[in-house]
């Protein structure tokens, strides 16, 4: 068993070949396969965290050049949600979501980023009934890609007013104010 840390390939394909599907030039794809991620071939059952790192950068340079990067990479989150809502687990996750309830989402959340990568864990402490604190272990040093996320998990369940602040970071992870209405 190896203690390297990992994105799974599902994560790969919800976001690079469904939720970008025709967005990223040729010279992206070109960029992104000599990285060891080939968006042509079926994904791999897992990539080094190296490799998914990098080729966030790229995507976020290539969709979003007119944006701060924080920005740009706070909407590429966002799509990440959307295109794994276009895989079977991502539809089940997503429809058991508008079912819960955003205080039941999120207290299931950590189950989701596990079936992401092999290195996320996630802390929640309830504050009130539509209010929590979400802390993330590891963001890669983009934690504003992990507040999309957030943000499109909580709207896919249907709730208005939607909000996630940033309280702090520590070492590689942060922590969110999560709240609602």
């Amino acid at each position: 068993m190896t203690d390297e840390r990992v994105v799974f390939g599902n994560t790969v394909h919800g976001l690079c070949q469904l939720a970008l599907r025709g967005r990223l030039s040729t010279m992206a794809h070109v960029t992104l396969a000599r990285l060891g991620l080939p968006l042509e071939r079926t994904p791999q059952p897992a990539y080094p965290l190296a490799v998914w790192r990098s080729s966030l950068d790229i995507v976020v340079r290539e969709l979003y050049p007119e944006l701060q990067r924080e920005e740009g990479l706070r909407r590429l989150g966002q799509q990440m949600v959307l295109g794994v809502s276009e895989t079977v687990m991502g539809r089940g996750m997503l429809a058991l979501g508008r079912a819960l309830g955003p205080r039941r989402l999120l207290l299931r959340l950590n189950t989701c980023f596990r079936n992401a990568d092999n290195y996320v864990q996630l802390r929640l402490t309830e504050l009130a009934p539509t209010s929590f604190e979400v802390s993330i272990n590891e963001t890669l040093g983009v934690p504003s890609y992990y507040q999309g996320m957030l943000e499109a998990a909580l709207g896919s369940t249907g709730v208005r007013e939607a909000r996630v602040q940033s309280l702090r970071e520590e070492g590689p992870g942060c922590t969110w104010r999560v709240e609602w209405r």
